[in-house]
């Protein structure tokens, strides 16, 4: 449920650290999970805390707002104002400013407006270190985008009570203009585009932190040159001798924890002949969304490496070992950005994958993992089989607040709005449903049926065919509907054309 991402499945376990943990940057053990935004209202805004840093990230879901008014009539089809979806969005679509006392979050709402997102506006509770103060986007799917903000505390030790120092205040709705936001510097990242100065592409580090890396090479490079004494070689030591590769998984709404064996007598001689129990090694870029866990000595062949199913924190991700009935246990803990079930941990390991063996599994792989929201998608089911469509919708809505990027409820509303809209601008509404549930999942046929009911409806009958034509092939089932429905919108576009035209002279009054 919403009041999940507050609870964790081994709270006691994963959030106090024990004297038999290493390596790891938060170590003594302070960090919070929270929701960020107005009281009582679904943002979608999440925050994380350490000792060190304050980290915020923001679900944006098209549609992204446009130029229009707030009534939306013209939302898809005018030409003032198109849909921007998921692949549309860009860095400079968002704004993001930090001085020492304070924090601004914009995102683009039209063509010279900017809106301030709720919550994330105003003077901060405690001062920042702005020059350590960056922020990323990564595209997850057709599902979202997700806004990362990494706050670098200027007095790191303690955690703050609060984000905002007057939240009444910042979660007030507010926007800004183009002139007030051209202050705001520009730089060009690597690919010769210009993005927000304080954007850190997500595959790549903060420019602090690669300036200390370039020192610290150069600081080993001159002591390197002053030792002119041989050394001695340390024996080479293998990652597959010394953990074995049978993961166990454990996922809650805020973490995602990886545990792996280790052998006890190469873990004992490993400790002997290095002198530390720091003998692995974790890189996370600044987006999150990728690994390599390693190691160190044999980078070459990691335990793990690749894409991950979500995007973690880097700043709490860390490694420890515990003894469990007398042998050594690796665990990889990752706090979570967002509370969403991963439908992997890392790409390509098919050990760390969640599969469709039951009902509830694909109902987790299709969106819909609340409690709640399962519940409410229930009622509305029951209310639409006995044809209460406003009944239905309402449940729908609630369904969508927990859990918007559940593509079968995406539908079954457009199926239950289209039994009773009629109004253009209405129906305009429905359409977005529809596209939204392809966007997610671009091969569920039954959104591309509700496409072409709802386009034939708003006379658009030539991209209604095509939707139908274009559903029939992801449906494997053939069914013979598709036909019907293809002939049926022919004969009514035929209508539509042939169909008496009002004159000035004789029908309008």
């Amino acid at each position: 449920s919403r009041c999940a991402r507050a609870r964790d499945v081994d709270a006691d376990r994963l959030g106090t650290e024990s004297g038999s943990r290493q390596s790891f940057d938060n170590p003594t053990g302070m960090e919070t999970h929270h929701i960020l935004g107005p009281p009582k209202e679904f943002s979608h805004c999440y925050g994380y805390q350490t000792a060190d840093s304050y980290c915020i990230a923001i679900q944006l879901r098209p549609p992204y707002e446009g130029g229009g008014g707030c009534r939306k009539i013209h939302q898809i089809t005018s030409d003032w104002d198109s849909r921007k979806g998921v692949e549309d969005l860009t860095p400079n679509d968002m704004m993001i400013k930090f001085t020492e006392r304070s924090i601004e979050v914009c995102k683009r709402g039209g063509s010279s407006s900017w809106h301030m997102i709720r919550g994330l506006h105003g003077p901060t509770y405690q001062q920042m270190n702005r020059e350590k103060s960056y922020w990323t986007m990564t595209k997850h799917g057709g599902r979202y985008w997700l806004i990362s903000i990494e706050i670098v505390k200027k007095t790191p030790g303690k955690l703050w009570s609060r984000l905002m120092r007057d939240e009444r205040e910042a979660n007030r709705p507010n926007m800004k203009w183009d002139k007030d936001m051209q202050r705001t510097p520009m730089i060009m990242d690597k690919d010769g585009k210009f993005v927000p100065s304080t954007y850190c592409h997500p595959h790549q580090k903060p420019k602090y932190e690669t300036q200390e890396a370039d020192l610290d090479e150069v600081f080993i490079e001159e002591l390197e040159m002053l030792e002119d004494e041989p050394q001695e070689t340390k024996k080479k030591w293998l990652m597959k001798d010394l953990v074995d590769l049978r993961f166990g998984m454990e996922e809650s709404t805020l973490s995602m924890l990886v545990s792996m064996n280790m052998d006890p007598e190469k873990w004992r001689e490993i400790q002997r002949d290095l002198g530390t129990s720091d003998v692995f090694g974790l890189d996370i870029p600044f987006g999150g969304n990728h690994i390599k866990f390693y190691l160190k000595g044999d980078e070459d062949s990691p335990i793990l490496a690749g894409k991950l199913g979500g995007c973690v924190w880097r700043k709490g991700s860390r490694w420890h070992v515990e003894m469990r009935e007398g042998r050594p246990m690796l665990e990889l803990y990752m706090p979570k950005q967002t509370p969403e079930p991963w439908s992997y941990v890392v790409e390509g390991y098919h050990s760390l994958s969640r599969t469709a063996y039951d009902p509830y599994q694909q109902m987790i792989l299709d969106g819909l993992w609340d409690d709640e929201a399962i519940e409410e998608k229930a009622k509305g089911d029951g209310y639409f089989r006995n044809s209460e469509y406003r009944s239905a919708v309402k449940c729908y809505d609630r369904t969508l607040e927990r859990n918007p990027d559940s593509y079968i409820t995406l539908t079954n509303r457009a199926a239950a709005r289209l039994a009773y809209e009629t109004e253009k601008f209405k129906v305009e509404e429905i359409l977005e449903d529809a596209q939204r549930a392809l966007e997610i999942n671009p091969q569920w046929y039954k959104a591309k049926f509700r496409e072409g009911i709802i386009l034939c409806k708003l006379h658009r009958y030539d991209e209604a065919v095509w939707a139908l034509e274009e559903g029939q092939r992801m449906d494997r089932s053939n069914n013979v509907s598709w036909e019907e429905e293809i002939a049926t919108i022919k004969e009514e576009r035929i209508k539509w054309h042939n169909r008496k035209k009002l004159t000035y002279l004789n029908d309008v009054e």
